[in-house]
């Protein structure tokens, strides 16, 4: 199940459309593929849809008529003809998506075309409370939908450091989000703006960018984002998992070896976020006496090999590659990424490649690959332009049906 939106449609079986509602809705499916790429052939139209040959060629030709597909002679050959490439023609349509931070947002804008336009990140305080968030994100959308007239945007998805209910899609106990629990954030945002909204969990909208990034090449994956908090998204057999409550993939509060007494944001002790984050490593710092205020300022430190940030930040490496070993055993995957502004300090990177590959059994690295992310910091924003895609996709002229 992915993310909950607000407003949620109204309930509607497909044997109770009409025929022609069908044919659109089947139509909007092959175009959003085309548009995100996933699809460039007849072929994986069919593979993707479930569809026989004939019908994604009827699908095809009705997309090409309406002005929406083109066709051309780049397909990529795997023996005999090349086949045609289907590609998305021109398109006003467009998607706002927002990853929430601490202390910051990162907006932008998403074309039909795939492109993220107006990336932007601006200060804020998410201790605030959602209503001021709505307002903050609202302001910096409207700036973004007037310095794009000619797109029409259709939705809008956000990012939020805290687990999200698969099914509500209200914030469960987020521990660094106070005053978040249960909020409506979702619907007072569309009520905002008049679109409708998805909101997920950031490093599972990263993990679904990473997967996107990678060509979805990468099936089985996790993604683990190193930032002022830890956070991990998994993706197994190209499907992002939420867990039967949406809160998979949180190893932020997992207890660990050598985080005995310090006490967490969750109001527990000894969890991971305590010993492997970047306020972990600033707070270390801090302590030592070091004049820093953000863990910006340890990258910067970590960067010029400060022999004291160095030392923090190999220690915090270590701690959560020894806490993903257990992951990596159990789960199997063929890539360990690393993202979020910790995984620009090599040091660190190193530390948890090495613990993994210490911690974990042999049979399971055999083929890993434990990388920084392709994506980079635009991770969770390409997530959430798919995400809004799927919410509102690009519509056909004269449906009302969405896919």
């Amino acid at each position: 199940m992915g993310p909950q939106a607000s407003p949620p449609p109204t309930p509607e079986t497909a044997a109770q459309r009409p025929r022609a509602a069908r044919t659109n809705d089947a139509e909007n499916q092959a175009l959003a593929l085309i548009v995100a790429g996933t699809a460039t052939s007849r072929a994986e139209l069919r593979e993707r849809l479930g569809i026989s040959a004939s019908t994604a060629s009827t699908l095809v030709r009705r997309l090409i008529e309406s002005g929406l597909v083109s066709e051309s002679e780049h397909g990529t050959s795997t023996g005999g003809r090349r086949p045609a490439r289907l590609e998305a023609a021109a398109n006003d349509s467009a998607w706002l998506v927002a990853e929430l931070g601490s202390s910051h947002m990162r907006v932008g804008l998403s074309t039909a075309d795939g492109r993220l336009e107006g990336v932007r990140e601006h200060r804020m305080n998410i201790s605030e409370g959602h209503a001021a968030s709505v307002t903050a994100l609202a302001a910096s959308w409207r700036e973004l939908i007037d310095e794009h007239p000619a797109c029409t945007v259709l939705a809008g998805a956000v990012a939020v450091p805290g687990p999200v209910s698969a099914l509500t899609g209200d914030l469960i106990a987020p521990a660094r989000m106070p005053g978040w629990h249960g909020a409506p954030f979702a619907r007072d945002l569309a009520e905002e703006l008049a679109i409708p909204i998805s909101i997920e969990n950031d490093a599972r909208a990263a993990t679904l960018g990473e997967h996107l990034a990678r060509a979805e090449e990468s099936q089985d994956l996790i993604y683990v984002k190193a930032g002022s908090g830890i956070g991990a998204g998994l993706l197994h057999r190209g499907e992002v998992v939420r867990g039967g409550s949406g809160v998979a993939g949180d190893i932020t509060h997992v207890p660990v070896p050598g985080a005995e007494g310090r006490q967490c944001s969750c109001g527990r002790v000894g969890c991971l976020e305590t010993v492997a984050s970047g306020a972990a490593i600033t707070r270390e710092l801090l302590e030592q006496g070091l004049e820093i205020s953000s863990m910006n300022d340890v990258v910067d430190l970590a960067l010029t090999f400060h022999p004291a940030a160095t030392a923090a930040i190999r220690r915090s490496g270590k701690q959560l590659g020894t806490a993903l070993s257990p992951l990596v055993n159990f789960l199997n995957p063929s890539t360990v990424v690393i993202g979020g502004a910790l995984s620009g300090v090599d040091a660190y990177v190193a530390a948890v490649r090495s613990a993994i590959y210490d911690s974990s059994l042999a049979m399971n690295t055999q083929g890993l690959t434990i990388a920084t992310s392709s994506a980079g910091s635009d991770a969770a924003l390409l997530g959430l332009a798919r995400l809004a895609q799927e919410l509102a996709p690009v519509r056909i002229p004269g449906s009302d049906s969405p896919a």
